[in-house]
């Protein structure tokens, strides 16, 4: 489980503005040394995310992000395993209309794979997990992440 120990900076219009401390996630067997996007900051160096219900919060309240192993298995799946079946269906509809136009299949396969890639890049960008927050030295419930959902 990838876990990041922040600060509440502030609340407002049901969104919760977070610090994040030190330099990577605690836990996380991906290796990134706290490169990879999933606690990404706004301009002014915080983190969004939706105000949770369930747990009140004050500012300069000491929180931590908690992300599981299964929705950021979830996460690589969506990034990665779509962009690769968007470029192999979108090379392998390229070349199919290449073969029959009857002329430059090889554009066309390049054309359908470049956009393929890119679409379903795109379309998989939507689908990264939402942390979950939970008080230091508690173990967080499981609350699926709007990527766990249909």
């Amino acid at each position: 489980m990838a876990e990041r120990d922040v600060e509440v900076c502030g609340s407002a219009a049901g969104r919760l503005r977070l610090r994040l401390l030190g330099s990577a996630c605690d836990g996380c067997s991906g290796g990134c040394a706290g490169r990879c996007s999933l606690f990404a900051t706004n301009a002014s160096g915080e983190f969004e995310m939706p105000a949770p219900v369930h747990l009140p919060v004050s500012i300069g309240q000491p929180l931590r992000l908690c992300l599981d192993d299964a929705s950021l298995r979830r996460a690589a799946w969506r990034g990665y395993g779509m962009a690769w079946l968007g470029l192999l269906l979108g090379a392998g509809l390229g070349f199919g209309a290449g073969l029959l136009w009857g002329r430059h299949a090889d554009l066309l396969t390049l054309l359908g794979l470049v956009g393929g890639t890119f679409a379903a890049v795109r379309s998989s960008k939507a689908c990264l997990p939402e942390p979950q927050l939970r008080l230091p030295g508690r173990p967080v419930p499981f609350v699926p992440s709007m990527s766990d959902r249909p």
